[in-house]
């Protein structure tokens, strides 16, 4: 049975009330063109030699996770515009699926934006980290980063095709950048798109720790009440001190029953950061003997590392005591937005 978008939204809401599994991470390849002080996969010998994933592999993996659809599948790397098949691995999910992307937006042209439209791209986010264009450009590790990064947002939302598809700035909160913020968000309002953030994670190649404001959450909720365009969950934030607090770390992790990661040689795992605890392969596995797996490593494994939004934002939709403000967020998050139109 076909789903069209209608009733592909239905479907997955019913997932998610169900607390069944909702959200793919998919690395399609590790190459990317920054250097960023956040992340170590650029710099790391193991991640350079490993495969990229073919649009023929994207598809038979797309095939074979059709029983679990509909999914967030947010296709990554490194940086995902460096893959030659980007968007035929973007069509391949788009027919059961809701494909998202998270770029540094370097290579974004008006043509690869429409490109991916089309092909069923649901969400692209850029980031964005300082409202200095000097500090992010020393961030990221090349010069020119921030320009490209606010022109391919606005390149994005020039070219969507349908009132769906999304255009978000999205930040890493770090201990340096929370005053950035405001002014990150009203950048985003000029533009007329949208502002997410997520918070910094030490397991990206296994980072130093930062010392946190306790006052992060109060900082993001208040800004979240002034700003219509800052339409990250409420619960996701409210928690942020909580987590840098501990280490960037929140228990219980649901990785493994609601989210799980996908690594460019088909190699399943509970999350990004977890990349050698593999519970099989899609491509020569059988998903019901792999899903199980999952489960038993979420059972064993005590990690709660992170509270990036591709974990935080899922688990506070399925969990949060606040479901009604979070539902009505994730409403903010997912409308409609009328092609040529702001927020």
């Amino acid at each position: 049975m076909e789903f069209n978008e209608t009733g592909k939204r239905l479907r997955y809401c019913l997932r998610v009330a169900k607390r069944e599994m909702v959200h793919l991470n998919l690395q399609v390849l590790y190459r990317c063109n920054f250097k960023c002080g956040i992340c170590d996969f650029w710099s790391s010998p193991d991640f350079a030699s490993r495969p990229e994933l073919t649009a023929a592999q994207a598809r038979f993996m797309a095939e074979k996770l059709r029983p679990l659809r509909p999914l967030i599948v947010s296709i990554g790397g490194g940086e995902p515009l460096l893959h030659p098949e980007v968007e035929e691995i973007t069509k391949a999910f788009s027919r059961d699926h809701f494909p998202v992307m998270i770029t540094n937006g370097w290579f974004m042209t008006p043509a690869k934006a429409r490109a991916l439209f089309e092909a069923g791209m649901h969400e692209v986010s850029v980031s964005v980290d300082y409202a200095d264009p000097a500090r992010h450009d020393a961030q990221r590790g090349i010069k020119g980063a921030w320009e490209r990064a606010v022109s391919a947002l606005k390149m994005l939302n020039e070219n969507r095709v349908k009132p769906s598809q999304r255009v978000h700035m999205i930040t890493v909160v770090m201990d340096d950048n929370l005053d950035d913020i405001e002014a990150l968000i009203k950048l985003s309002a000029e533009m007329g798109i949208t502002y997410l953030v997520t918070l910094y994670s030490t397991g990206r190649g296994r980072r130093e720790s930062r010392k946190f404001s306790p006052e992060v959450s109060a900082r993001l909720l208040e800004l979240k009440k002034k700003y219509r365009n800052f339409v990250a969950l409420r619960g996701y934030l409210g928690r942020f001190s909580e987590a840098a607090a501990a280490g960037n770390s929140i228990h219980p992790c649901y990785a493994g029953i609601n989210l799980f990661n996908i690594d460019s040689a088909g190699n399943v795992t509970r999350c990004i950061d977890s990349l050698d605890t593999t519970a099989g392969n899609i491509l020569t596995g059988r998903l019901e003997s792999i899903l199980p797996r999952l489960r038993e490593f979420t059972g064993k494994e005590s990690c709660g590392g992170c509270w990036t939004s591709c974990r935080g934002a899922i688990e506070t939709l399925l969990y949060s005591s606040e479901r009604v403000g979070n539902l009505v967020d994730m409403r903010a998050l997912t409308r409609d937005v009328p092609i040529g139109s702001g927020f």
